[in-house]
């Protein structure tokens, strides 16, 4: 007669288990998986049945179970394995895991705002918030916002930004446009995921313009400006210019003011009245007969783009 030890038969159930789950996600993916998470338990008792079965059907006074150690050490992986999926299942981050796993950074267009402005409409102020933005001036008397959006995305994911309500907010007050950039949908955790969004603003050439950065980079286009435009709280501002452009540039900026093809008419540094160093740099520029004014500041620094035949 063959000698029972505990633990072969909780083997034998578990590799028919594995040998069954492990072909089926092969062809379905990583979901065949789930049902082990309930199941694996069931190998426990199954365990606990045939130590009980043992002492049971023994016949002596005082039965010494004999156990199977590798079946019993396989198991015990097995169900510790299980233990940490239930673990990581209530939790959500197996969830996380499955999407950082199986996501791939793809592009997106933003969805595209046109917004017709009435002659009541005088001032525009945007909110940049902390994505790069770039602004432009334009002689369509509406305004116009899309670009494009990028994202780490699983294939059973939908997009973070479907509608332009996704990541706007237009409020008109008496004679002035607000718009505020909304921050995209962030996952947080130990598989934190990011959405970077690269928007382009278009706005009336002839309104008074105001952007509020938040230490973000700001591409302005201000080749013909009709009105005076503002920018304030930036990193980094990029100004276009071409040869039909008429305006009076003002900086003050942090860092040292960079020429970029051309010479500021004038650079002064703004020193610490106690200590005698350098706070800011202040720079003037007339373009043209400086009909119209341009005024950077408590920003960090701006760098001049200028065709190459205004050298």
């Amino acid at each position: 007669m063959r000698n029972w030890r505990v633990g072969t038969v909780s083997m034998g159930l578990s590799l028919i288990l594995l040998g069954v789950i492990l072909p089926i996600s092969q062809m379905k993916g990583s979901q065949a998986f789930e049902p082990l998470l309930l199941w694996w338990p069931a190998i426990l008792v199954v365990l606990g049945i045939e130590i009980l079965l043992f002492l049971f059907v023994s016949k002596q006074e005082n039965p010494v179970i004999k156990y199977d150690f590798l079946s019993i050490l396989f198991v015990g992986v097995l169900g510790t394995v299980g233990i940490t999926l239930t673990v990581l299942t209530s939790t959500g981050l197996l969830e996380q895991v499955q999407t950082v796993v199986g996501s791939e950074e793809v592009t997106f267009d933003l969805p595209e705002l046109t917004e017709a402005l009435s002659d009541d409409i005088k001032r525009v102020i945007i909110e940049t918030g902390n994505q790069p933005v770039t602004v432009e001036g334009t002689t369509d008397k509406a305004l116009h916002v899309f670009g494009t959006y990028r994202t780490a995305l699983h294939q059973d994911d939908e997009p973070p930004i479907t509608s332009v309500e996704e990541y706007t907010l237009m409020k008109t007050v008496g004679n002035t446009l607000y718009i505020y950039m909304k921050d995209p949908k962030m996952k947080t955790g130990p598989f934190s995921s990011y959405t970077n969004v690269t928007p382009t603003i278009v706005v009336p050439e002839n309104l008074r313009l105001e952007v509020r950065g938040q230490n973000n980079e700001i591409d302005l286009h201000a080749s013909s400006i009709g009105n005076h435009w503002l920018v304030d709280g930036a990193g980094e501002v990029d100004v276009h210019v071409n040869e039909n452009t008429d305006m009076k540039l003002s900086a003050t900026v942090r860092q040292e003011l960079v020429n970029s093809n051309k010479v500021w008419d004038q650079v002064e540094e703004i020193k610490d009245e106690v200590n005698q160093y350098t706070q800011e740099y202040k720079g003037l520029l007339t373009l043209g007969t400086g009909t119209y004014h341009l005024s950077i500041t408590n920003s960090d620094w701006v760098e001049l783009h200028i065709p190459e035949n205004m050298k």
